[in-house]
């Protein structure tokens, strides 16, 4: 095949190629425009050869302000630096589109830079759906801030007259007002406990919406977490013994005094417990094991012999409003946060949660660990 017949085939398979091709010189002005480029465009061969691209094809600036007129006078002089880019151009009509760029330098015979090709293909629908992302991702987290924000202040306006509740029923079941029937103290014990109960889930609530919207800062002081471990089984001993379950700490040496957030770690291995008893048949056993390991942290483990966890349910442990479906949980209902705001509470101290069981059956061991360091960085 002769020169001239490749150098035909060529214009013609660009030509009509699927893609915008142009090139142009190194002050910017058209001199190649493929049939493609004049159809997507709306600028005729003989309109556009010889124009400088800024001011047809593209703006002086795009819709965010970006000089793309310095782009382009940028192209020319440093080619190599715009292999591939992406920016706005615009058509006849007025039309702003997406053009992602592939740009090669063709040299002269001094290997200087004459012109630079251009292929381009429209990325308008892919950019707009980009934008429509952030869009929705900028209204989840505002939602997700609104929320926050409602159940901290519902949560805040729910405790005041709870508390008068729980206070005044407490009086009255001292009798501190008046004698009481039988009876009435047995109501006043569950009015009681009901509100104890109500006040610690709305805590949970405030306490993970303080979390999420970033306002959870640690009380940093100095006690001893062995003892606060060995201690931690008075939550549950009661209910323990009448169920027959068996309670057992293995502390190791080394695990003794430490800054963190007393209350904090306190409530996390509080939830721990409680989800060990609310789990476990009567007659098994729930455990603390506590060691101090050589990546200068403290790893504590509390397990229990109890139902276990399911892969199938696996994700919703740590998961927020969800609880695994058994009759266990069914016969304890609760908010589900326990687990979240407990895995939440350690990372704040740089710690991390996490679990392991069997399945059906064959319990489950929770892990978290505390660093040593925790406030001396």
């Amino acid at each position: 095949m002769s020169r001239d017949e490749l150098e035909i085939q060529y214009r013609e398979l660009v030509e009509n190629a699927n893609s915008i091709i142009l090139r142009m010189d190194m002050k910017g002005d058209v001199t190649y425009f493929n049939r493609f480029a004049q159809n997507f465009f709306g600028y005729r061969q003989e309109e556009i050869l010889g124009e400088n691209v800024v001011g047809t094809i593209v703006a002086p600036a795009d819709s965010s302000g970006r000089d793309l007129k310095a782009m382009i006078d940028d192209m020319a002089l440093h080619p190599s630096s715009y292999v591939s880019n992406e920016n706005e151009n615009v058509m006849r009509n007025g039309t702003r589109v997406w053009i992602a760029w592939t740009n090669k330098a063709i040299l002269d015979e001094d290997g200087r830079v004459r012109e630079i090709l251009c292929i381009g293909n429209d990325i308008t629908r892919l950019k707009e759906a980009e934008q429509e992302i952030v869009k929705a991702k900028e209204a989840a987290e505002g939602a997700n801030k609104a929320k926050s924000s409602f159940l901290a202040n519902m949560s805040h306006e729910l405790r005041t007259p709870l508390n008068a509740i729980i206070g005044f029923s407490e009086l009255m079941k001292d009798e501190s007002v008046g004698p009481l029937t039988g009876k009435q103290k047995e109501y006043l014990d569950y009015v009681w406990e009901s509100g104890k109960h109500l006040l610690s889930l709305i805590n949970d609530i405030l306490d993970l919406s303080k979390v999420e919207a970033g306002k959870m800062e640690l009380e940093l002081g100095e006690f001893d977490l062995k003892e606060l471990l060995k201690k931690s089984f008075i939550f549950i001993s009661e209910k323990a013994a009448k169920h027959g379950i068996t309670l057992s700490a293995d502390v190791k040496e080394g695990v003794g005094p430490i800054k963190a957030d007393e209350r904090k770690v306190k409530q996390v291995i509080f939830n721990l417990l409680s989800n060990a008893m609310k789990f476990t048949p009567d007659g098994g056993k729930i455990g603390i094991d506590a060691k101090k390991t050589d990546k200068g942290e403290i790893l504590i483990c509390v397990w229990d012999t109890g139902i276990g966890i399911e892969a199938k349910d696996s994700h919703k442990i740590f998961s927020e409003f969800e609880q695994v479906d058994s009759e266990y949980s069914r016969k304890y209902a609760g908010t589900g946060l326990g687990m979240p705001l407990s895995k939440k509470f350690v990372e704040l101290h740089g710690g991390k949660m996490w679990f392991e069981s069997e399945g059906n059956g064959k319990g489950t061991r929770f892990y978290f660990t505390l660093p040593l360091n925790i406030g001396q960085k």
